[in-house]
Parts: structure tokens; sequence; C-alpha cells
């Protein structure tokens, strides 16, 4: 691993633009068309997949990530617009050489007053201090928790003799005093900041977790907006309003506005489009194709939409047949389907052919990279050099919804005068999930959207060795340069450095081609005329929160 002793500060500014105006204090929430809002009422919204977990830890997917960023809450935040601002840390400070970071607590944030055994008070439940974010760290990094998403942070001073078992606890990471948190690393790492703001940072109450143990995602407890209330699998999730919320609004107003928000579970988009014209949900997601323009039309001031930094692919797993060893067939599949074509039929022209790896917007994203194009001709010259002059069948496992269905199926009907014949097998998410996670799976869907605003957090934990399985490379993809490249651009502290070696890391991909890459997606979000205070996130809907949104009716 290498180490730099110099920390590169434009760097740091380039991640975290933005923190030190309004670092310290409590953040005020103001909704954009009114000074105040209006108490009271549910918000209803539908979504297509139910949650895999509620517990923050082992939460790496967006249907978890919508619910869990209404319970939980993390040292720090990320904004709209993409930007690091206070959360429950109200400011914090890094070191000269870029390895300590002390961060200065909000005081009087309290856990959820509805666990077992712990003793409410006028302000709800227990007081949140440094000694709870040890803790929480220790338990994220215990290689007995097994969270997929505590490699994040594997810089932490400490962190690789604890895995190991050589240590009781993180070095890195002390309480300074009950207010005061200080992180140590072992290498400056400019995403850092950024990286706390991703939700399996969350801060957790140690006697709950204790008590329920595997079940704690069953029974969550944070710090939130809003508490957990009932879960019934595949159908709804309950949140109830947090009465000793922190966060105030303009008039020193206690927040939430609503009394609750439920999350409706229906995989049906054209069912979600009645139940919405109908009135039965505040919002949905996502609009499907056929009912887009009239969507455009009837809600101009209430239907959001912007780019989204993520990628829509579909994985071939590099260590099964017929994809291993074979450059030429990954290849050809990526000749074989005109992405701007289906983009514009199917999908309203609601994304961008992808290329590669990296989204626009993105650090390091390459305008000039060449990318495959729709070839046909050539899709079925590479697949003869691959040993199959006379086609080939193969497998496409997605994760059932209206949406990657109709993607499937067009991509079945363009494949085929390449000399590919696609079979599609529909599975839900938390089995498809399990099978790429496992390695089981061949050829499969994939939509990966950002965590923290990177490249180290697409190229390095989606196709670096060391990532295998549920860690992120859920295609097993393997190459020593890639690996190099993303292994030293993790500690490489000059940008343009950083820059060129993610360049050169993505071509690599590239001509192995372990993804077929289709397009990057675009974020937005369908709501009723009458709710006020929304704003939807670059990083995507489903990191949206609702700690400021009211019903004006």
């Amino acid at each position: 691993m290498l180490f730099k002793k110099t920390l590169a500060l434009t760097m740091i500014l380039f991640i975290i633009t933005g923190v030190t105006a309004g670092c310290a204090g409590t953040p005020v929430i103001t909704p954009k068309d009114q000074m105040a809002g209006k108490y009271g009422g549910t918000f209803k919204i539908a979504v297509t997949e139910n949650p895999l977990s509620l517990n923050p830890v082992h939460a790496n997917d967006t249907s978890s990530s919508r619910v869990i960023y209404q319970l939980f809450e993390t040292l720090v935040d990320i904004d709209t617009e993409g930007e690091v601002v206070p959360n429950l840390a109200k400011s914090w400070s890094i070191s000269d050489d870029g390895v300590v970071y002390t961060f200065r607590l909000q005081k009087g944030i309290r856990f959820h007053a509805n666990t077992e055994g712990d003793v409410p008070t006028e302000n709800g439940g227990r007081e949140v201090t440094s000694e709870d974010w040890v803790w929480t760290f220790n338990y994220i990094t215990d290689p007995d928790t097994k969270s997929e998403r505590a490699y994040f942070i594997d810089m932490i001073k400490g962190y690789e003799d604890y895995q190991k078992g050589k240590s009781e606890s993180l070095a890195g990471v002390r309480a300074k005093d009950e207010y005061t948190l200080e992180i140590e690393l072992e290498y400056p790492f400019a995403p850092f900041i950024s990286v706390l703001g991703y939700n399996a940072f969350s801060v957790l109450p140690k006697e709950d977790v204790k008590k329920w143990e595997k079940e704690f995602g069953l029974h969550p407890v944070g710090t939130g907006p809003f508490k957990f209330e009932e879960w019934i699998q595949d159908d709804r999730v309950v949140m109830s309003r947090n009465d000793n919320y922190w966060r105030k609004d303009s008039q020193g107003n206690g927040l939430p506005y609503l009394d609750g928000m439920e999350i409706k579970v229906i995989n049906d988009l054209t069912m979600q489009w009645t139940e919405f014209e109908l009135g039965n949900f505040d919002s949905i997601e996502v609009v499907d194709d056929p009912y887009y323009k009239k969507a455009l039309g009837k809600y101009p001031d209430s239907y959001f939409r912007r780019p989204q930094m993520g990628t829509y692919y579909y994985g071939m797993n590099v260590s099964l047949e017929p994809f291993k060893g074979n450059k030429k067939l990954r290849q050809a599949v990526n000749y074989a389907i005109e992405r701007q074509g289906l983009i514009d039929l199917l999908r309203n022209g609601r994304a961008v052919p992808a290329k590669g790896v990296l989204p626009p917007g993105m650090f390091g994203y390459n305008p000039n990279l060449e990318g495959y194009t729709y070839n046909p001709e050539k899709a079925k010259k590479l697949l003869a050099e691959a040993g199959y002059p006379d086609g080939i069948k193969l497998t496409l496992q997605y994760n059932t919804d209206d949406i990657h269905k109709r993607i499937a199926e067009a991509f079945q009907q363009q494949m085929k005068p390449a000399g590919i014949d696609l079979e599609l097998k529909h599975m839900d998410g938390a089995a498809l999930f399990e099978a790429m996670g496992n390695g089981q799976a061949s050829f499969f869907r994939v939509g990966w959207v950002v965590d923290y605003p990177d490249p180290d957090n697409f190229l390095y934990v989606q196709l670096n060795s060391a990532n295998f399985g549920v860690l992120g490379n859920y295609t097993r993809f393997n190459n020593a340069r890639f690996d190099q490249l993303t292994n030293e651009a993790r500690v490489e502290t000059n940008p343009e450095k950083r820059r060129k070696m993610y360049q050169e890391a993505e071509r690599i991909v590239v001509d192995e081609a372990p993804w077929l890459f289709i397009y990057h997606y675009t974020t937005e979000q369908l709501l009723q005329p009458y709710v006020r205070g929304y704003s939807l996130p670059s990083f995507g809907e489903y990191t949206a929160r609702y700690y400021s949104v009211w019903l004006d009716k």
C-alpha cells in the first residue's frame, strides 16, 4: 500500500466543496416554495422493489437505502447537489497531513424512544455521544458483523489488524470527549469525508443491536426523522413521525411535518401509474414509458427529473463459461446492441448511452472513450473467432420490473442478427442478488448508482479483484494492471494523476468487456401537485429526505 505524507488540498476541495461555509451550527431546512410547512398527513409512495435489509450495516441496495435514509443518520450528509454538508457532526477539521479528522457532534441527538428497555424521557430516547460512534464504527468493521460495505473505510488506522483479530478495536477511532470524535487514517484518502455520508455508516444504539443481533434489520432504531412501525414483506414499510427530531424549520418549528410515511411495493408500473392518477399515492418514483409524455403535460411543476451518476449494465461472469477466458465473446455481446435506439424507443430519451463504466459528471469521466457501437457484422465475426461460428445461446437473469423486462426483450431481438439467441429468466431482486453474490449467475442485469462521488466507488468497488461477490465485483473481473491502478489511485493525492489512473483503468475494462455497457441513468420522481418542500437529489430519488416535505391539502 502506498503512503503519501503530503495532501493535495485541491483534491480535498474538489471532494468537499461547500463544507467550510455553514459548517457550524444546526442546519436549517426550509421548503423552497414556502417559509413554513403544514403539519399532518401520511406520505404514501409506490416503489418497485422490497427492501433487502433495514440494518444500515447490511443495506447495499437502493430499495433498502430509501427507507434507511428516513430512519438513520450519518456524521455528514450529501445534499441534493452532491455536496458534503453537516449532519450529526455540526463541524469538522482535517489535519494538515490529511490523516486525522476531528468531528464536533451535535448535542441533544437522541435515538428513537421506541426501543424495548429504553426509558423514554420528555426529549425522546437515549442521547447519542461520541462513544456511540466509536462503538458503531467498530461494529461495522468487526469481521463477525460481515458488513458488505466495511471495506469502504479500510483506510482507517488499525482496520487490517482488527479484521485479522490482531487487535480488539479500531486504533484510529477515538472519543476525545463526550461530543468530539476523532478518526485517524493510515494514509490520506481524498474521498473519505464523502464516504462517511453513505448510509452504511449511520450511528447505531448498541443495546438494540446486541439484543436483536441478526434480527436488528427487522427492528431498526436510529435517530432519523421517522421511526419504524411495520414491515410486511413484499407489501409495505410503515414509519411514524419522530416527535423528538432535532432539526427545525426556519420558524424554529420541529421537523418533520408529516405524521408518517408508507412505502408500498408494487412491481407493476401500470398499476402504480393508475393508482397515482386516482390519488391513492402522493408519489411514484418511476413513470413508465407509455405515460411519460402525459406526465410531462399534466404535472409540469411536480415531475422532477435530472441526470444521475449511475450505470445500467449486464454483467458477464468471467469465472464461468462461456465468458471465462473469452474476451472476444464478451466484445461480441457489446457490439450486438444498439444503445441509442433502445433509449429513444423504450426510455423516451431518458438516458445516455454508456461507452464505459463512469457516468458523465463523475471526476475522471473520459468523453473521448471509444466504447462500442452497434455492429452486428463485427459481433458475428468476433463470435466465430471466439469459437461460435454458428452463434450462441445465452441466458440473461434479470430482476422483476417492467422496464428491465422490456429492455431485455428489446436486446433479445437486437442480438439475433449477430447470432446471439438470448433466453430471458426473470427473478425477484433478493434471489438475483444472492446468485450474483455467490458467483452463480453467468449473465445478469445490474444497476450501480453512486454511493460517494468518486470513481473509486465505481472502478475499485465494482471491478477490483479484492471485491469479488457481494462486495461489488459480481463479474469476478481480475486484471493485475487494473488492480494496480485502482489501488494506487485510492491513495494518490494529485488529482491529475488520479484522473489519468482511472481513465487508463477504465480503458482496460472496456477492452476486456466484463460488462455489457448499456446506459447512464437519469433520476426522477413524480409527486402530486399538493406536495411541498421536496428536492430531487443528484444521487437519485432513493436518497431523498422527507423531513421538510409537507402536504398542502
